[in-house]
């Protein structure tokens, strides 16, 4: 059974930089390069299905227009927030608190790409990729924390679900401060879990999501390559080559599937015991196996000088 009173604060960015000065779109043909079509990306699906169910919602952007597509009504509202303001972060929890009375589910996907060549890699853009996608989700799960034990019914539930990406559990080149951020705000999100009271009933889920067939691929940004990297057979070259492939997009799963995974497995209640980790689309299952393999091939590698270094301290 779905409950109709349940209240959703989401975040979401296009993936839009505050800050293009030092950004350019050379190795990505302009035509390309097109602005995200909402109508196309899976958490604006998340959006109408929490409207047209009858949930109340919060939905938060920078640039509030984006959300054009949800009705105005009563249960919803729409509001602008830079994630990289804690000040605005709590602002904007405290209105939302005032309108609805509480919130049940957190779900962050605000954010952005920049790929690029780590020697020549901008450190403006490095600091700003940490700030927008480790920063600003840490400071509203902190929050979210706090008003689900002390706002809310006590025991009633709360959720955080930080989605992220499947960079945040096996890595890749050509985006190693997106990774960076990913794998922080994993390890925050499983960290901070483990101090929950289970009697509080409180929820952090982080969701790996795959490739998707979104414009994802065409909104990614891409600073001035090193020129001992730019070349047609380097790793980031091919990269780009492949995730702009529209052909290949085409064998992507669809956003709607994912938006309804996150939603199904979210708002019943009760509900089946969520994962940390929640895996979406059939490549992030091999490569987390073949991941886990790789370590514990190593692990057992090294083992006795590993067990050893324990011996020589004893």
């Amino acid at each position: 059974m779905l409950s109709s009173s349940i209240v959703w604060f989401s975040m979401w960015s296009i993936g839009g930089h505050p800050h293009k000065s030092s950004l350019t779109y050379d190795h990505i043909e302009q035509s390309l390069a097109a602005p995200l079509e909402w109508a196309k990306h899976w958490l604006p699906l998340l959006a109408t299905t929490i409207h047209q169910v009858g949930h109340r919602i919060v939905a938060t952007a920078r640039n509030v227009a984006l959300f054009s597509y949800l009705p105005d009504g009563p249960n919803v509202a729409k509001r602008g927030l830079d994630v990289t303001s804690r000040d605005n972060i709590t602002q904007l929890l405290s209105a939302a608190i005032e309108k609805f009375g509480r919130i049940d589910v957190v779900t962050n996907n605000a954010g952005y790409a920049v790929m690029g060549d780590t020697e020549l890699f901008p450190e403006a853009d490095a600091r700003q990729q940490m700030e927008t996608l480790f920063w600003g989700p840490a400071f509203i799960t902190q929050d979210a924390v706090r008003i689900f034990r002390e706002v809310n019914p006590a025991g009633k539930w709360g959720t955080v679900v930080k989605v992220f990406s499947i960079g945040g559990l096996v890595t890749f080149f050509g985006s190693v401060f997106y990774l960076a951020s990913k794998f922080a705000i994993g390890g925050f999100a499983e960290s901070f879990s483990q101090e929950m009271n289970p009697d509080w009933n409180i929820h952090l889920m982080v969701v790996a999501p795959g490739d998707i067939k979104t414009n994802f691929a065409f909104n990614v940004q891409i600073p001035t390559r090193h020129p001992a990297y730019d070349t047609p057979t380097a790793p980031l070259s091919q990269l780009l080559v492949y995730i702009t492939n529209l052909d290949i997009q085409d064998t992507f799963p669809i956003p709607v599937s994912c938006a309804r995974l996150i939603f199904d497995a979210v708002a019943p209640q009760p509900r089946r015991p969520l994962p940390r980790r929640l895996l979406m689309g059939v490549e992030t299952f091999p490569l987390v196996e073949a991941d886990i393999k790789r370590t514990t091939k190593e692990m057992e590698t090294w083992k006795t000088e590993t067990m050893g270094c324990s011996t020589l301290m004893s």
